[in-house]
Order: structure tokens, then sequence, then C-alpha cells
């Protein structure tokens, strides 16, 4: 029993304002200063696929990641958490759009063939499309059941919890399928020990160059154009009412949102 996951390496969410900048020349965020994480809806996505190989030792799980070389480090990262297989697509796919990006990691996927399941996150934590997940099952030729929140083995295949409004839903799929992965607090990705952290160093990656599974991908023209991209000028404003005591102040503070349309 097979599951991939795909992984993507994103600019640390998390950084505060006051340390993010733009690569003006290049209309994206600077890397330079800034830290590289694990998409954290991944992270979701291994942590199933990591806890169904925990309950069946038959169960085989293969990371794959497409982007540069220092993409490798989301790689190690689940080496370090016990991944069977780690596969890097080498290339620059920062100007790929979504559908492109489907194609070629579909084209990767067949080459692991048989995948049983194909796991993502639901979205990726730096643009947030949430495009991807649809596309490459389209790509596949396989269905797609989004926001899965838990996963487990049931009879003929596999059973994938929703979250809905009015409680869950639980989908049996028999596979081969795509799965997007929501957050969940039965999901969150587990930290790796110290021991398989130094093994995973050592572990072989097996890569594939970009252009080998789509001829003529890289440096292709992309088919998105980004025309600008800026960060938003706060605007501040602000205003001081007078003393009085705390009934006056409270009405004058009333009167005032009023005014303005706040309330």
């Amino acid at each position: 029993m097979h599951l991939v996951v795909l992984l993507k390496r994103v600019l640390d969410p998390e950084i505060p304002q006051s340390a993010f900048s733009l690569d003006p020349q290049h209309k994206e965020p600077s890397a330079l200063r800034h830290p590289f994480v694990l998409s954290v809806f991944d992270g979701n996505a291994l942590e199933l696929a990591l806890r169904l190989r925990d309950t069946r030792a038959e169960v085989r799980v293969t990371a794959l990641t497409l982007g540069p070389r220092a993409a490798e480090d989301v790689l190690r990262k689940a080496l370090a958490l016990t991944v069977d297989e780690a596969v890097h697509i080498v290339g620059d796919e920062a100007g790929l759009p979504a559908g492109r990006k489907a194609r070629v990691l579909a084209a990767a996927i067949r080459r692991l063939a048989p995948a049983d399941l194909v796991l993502c996150g639901r979205q990726a934590a730096d643009w947030e499309a949430g495009q991807l997940g649809g596309m490459l099952a389209e790509a596949l030729g396989l269905p797609c059941l989004p926001f899965v929140s838990g996963l487990g083995l049931a009879p003929g295949g596999f059973e994938a919890v929703q979250q809905v409004e009015s409680g869950q839903a639980v989908y049996r799929v028999a596979g081969p399928a795509v799965l997007t992965v929501t957050n969940d607090p039965g999901n969150v990705l587990r930290p790796a020990r110290i021991r398989d952290v130094m093994a995973a160093r050592g572990r072989e990656l097996t890569t594939i160059p970009l252009a080998d599974l789509v001829p003529g991908t890289e440096g292709d023209e992309a088919g998105v154009e980004t025309l600008d991209l800026r960060l938003p000028t706060p605007r501040r404003r602000a205003e001081i009412l007078d003393g009085g005591d705390a009934a006056e102040t409270a009405a004058r503070l009333a009167r005032r949102l009023r005014e303005l349309g706040a309330v």
C-alpha cells in the first residue's frame, strides 16, 4: 500500500511584518533574509500518512517535492520523520502556474506508481490559492476528495473524514485518489526524534530534473504574469476624546463611532 505525500517549501508565514520585504525587481518576496519552512497543511497531510503507516506495516510513504536544490530541506524533515522514500523534482517552480505544476507532479507520480493515495495540503502557506489538488487529480485522471482531516483503513480501501458544519462526513475511498488535507488537532505534525534527524542527513534522495518530466518546462513561458506586488501602507488615524465621567465618555464614543459608520 503506497501513499505519496506532496510537500512544499515556503517562506515562514510567522515572520514578523517588520522583517518581511519584497524583491522589487522580480516582484516576489525577498528570500535573502527570511527562513523557509514546510507548508503547514502539507505537514498535516504527512502526519495522516505516517499515522496510517503506524497502524499497518505494509503501508509505504513517499515524500515528493518540486523546487530548487534548497527545497531538499523539507525532504530531509520528512526523512527525519521516517518516510520510506524522498523524491526531489529539481528546478525553479516559482514561475510555473498551478496547471503546469500539476502536470509535472503527475508525471513524477506516474514514475512512482502504483500509488494508492496522493495527499497534499488543502492550500500552500504562501499564496494560498488552493488549486493544486484538484488540478493534480485532473492530470492523473483520479477522483479528488478535498478538506480531509482524518484518514484510516477500511475494507477494500480507506476511510476519510471531513469536518462539516453539522459534525463529520465519513467517506469510503477505494483508491487510487487524491486527497487534500486540512488542519485538525488530530493531524498536527509530530516532532522528529534526534536519532532520526541524524540518520536523515545520510539518507539518499531520488532526484529528477524538472525538464525530464515535461520537456521544455524549465524556462518555458509561465502563462502567469505578476504586474505588481507591494506591501500595503497602513493608514493610521487617532482621535482623542476629551475627559468627562465614564458615562459621558461612552456616549461621546458611541456618537463618534456612528458618525464614522463603524457601528
